[in-house]
């Protein structure tokens, strides 16, 4: 059975929302999907990973890539 990781996002005064999600990529992209990218440049995001540690990171917004490769 997979572990589900709470990642909770903040621009530092409130915090926005808490995404339930297998992977940080994962939570960052659904969490961009439902703000604001024009008014939040950029994201602080807290987690327990799974060994028990307590991270937190600061994330620029948008995260992935900006232009599709056509073949």
């Amino acid at each position: 059975m997979k572990k589900l990781r709470i990642f909770k996002f903040s621009d530092g005064k409130e915090i926005h929302e808490s995404v339930e999600s297998l992977s940080f990529k994962k939570a960052v992209k659904s969490m961009q999907n439902k703000i604001d990218l024009k008014k939040h440049k950029g994201l602080f995001c807290e987690w327990i990973t799974k060994r028990g540690q307590e991270m937190s990171k600061w994330i620029k917004m948008p995260i992935g890539r900006k232009k599709k490769i056509s073949r």
